[in-house]
């Protein structure tokens, strides 16, 4: 009996030869993990000369469509699975020195209700030496403020830290953070967006979520790099919520407060804040 698979492609348009391969290396080296999107080979499409990957297909759709889609029925024992198959892929990614550099909605994909992270385009291993003029490229509100403020600075583990805590947050809000979504076309929006985040202003916890996990994202998501936990951290307190009976919060939030949902989170106090002129490329990668 004759079966088909189905398989997703991405194309690179804009892509050096050098940044492919870097791609293909990167996934090659974490192809077994199953919350990582599995590489199946490289090719060139017919009347086409760039190059495109050939990946496994998840059969979801993203993360962010998921969550949206699912908003009403997505409960706590999802979100936590979430969390942790998030984690798990990215722990695996440290464990082989890689940084994945854009972790947000658009590039982890759902695959028969588990995660599968994708897109390793800005992915880099540590220690790896970057051009100091390349512009920073990510989705704002999951980018590390140091990188935000300064184009310039290294991309570490800990961003990608920084991002898990705004994920995590939004596993349990199943809305996007400072709603970019709607927001995403205005330069004026951004620059306040950026300028909220580098003056340290965070997401509130939506109403009946655990107290510990929010005490984690809250640590995953501080200003300094140096107060993130690292990913091995994030899974022993992952673990522990695993084992433990939930605990939400108590206190019953107002309409009111529930529509202004930010707050402020420390900041250094000589850390000034500069914000940087409109120049992020925003744009989600293609899948």
């Amino acid at each position: 009996m004759e079966t088909t698979t189905t398989y997703a492609i991405k194309r690179f348009r804009n892509s050096s030869r050098d940044d492919i391969i870097n791609e293909v290396y990167l996934m090659g080296k974490v192809n077994c993990h199953p919350n990582i999107i599995k590489i199946c080979g490289v090719t060139t499409l017919e009347g086409e000369t760039n190059y495109s990957l050939i990946l496994e297909c998840a059969d979801s759709g993203t993360l962010g469509e998921y969550l949206r889609e699912n908003a009403a029925t997505f409960r706590w024992e999802d979100q936590l699975k979430f969390a942790n198959d998030i984690a798990s892929a990215v722990l695996c990614l440290h464990s082989h020195q890689i940084i994945h550099g854009d972790l947000h909605p658009g590039n982890i994909l759902i695959h028969q209700h588990s995660i599968k992270i994708a897109d390793f385009g800005r992915s880099r291993l540590h220690g790896s030496v970057i051009n100091k003029k390349e512009k920073a490229y990510g989705v704002i509100p999951y980018m590390d403020p140091k990188i935000l403020k300064d184009h310039s600075c290294d991309l570490t583990e800990k961003s990608d830290i920084y991002s898990l805590g705004v994920l995590f947050w939004e596993l349990t809000s199943r809305k996007s953070p400072f709603d970019f979504e709607t927001k995403n076309n205005s330069p004026f929006e951004i620059i306040k967006i950026k300028s909220n985040i580098l003056e340290g202003m965070r997401e509130k916890p939506s109403p009946s979520t655990n107290h510990k996990f929010i005490a984690l994202y809250k640590k995953c998501w501080q200003h300094e790099p140096n107060t993130r936990p690292e990913i091995r951290q994030v899974i022993l307190e992952l673990e522990e919520l695993n084992n433990n009976e939930p605990l939400v919060v108590s206190e019953i939030f107002s309409s009111e407060e529930i529509e202004t949902t930010l707050e402020i989170s420390e900041t250094p106090e000589n850390d000034e804040v500069n914000v940087p002129s409109y120049d992020c490329d925003i744009n989600k990668y293609e899948l």
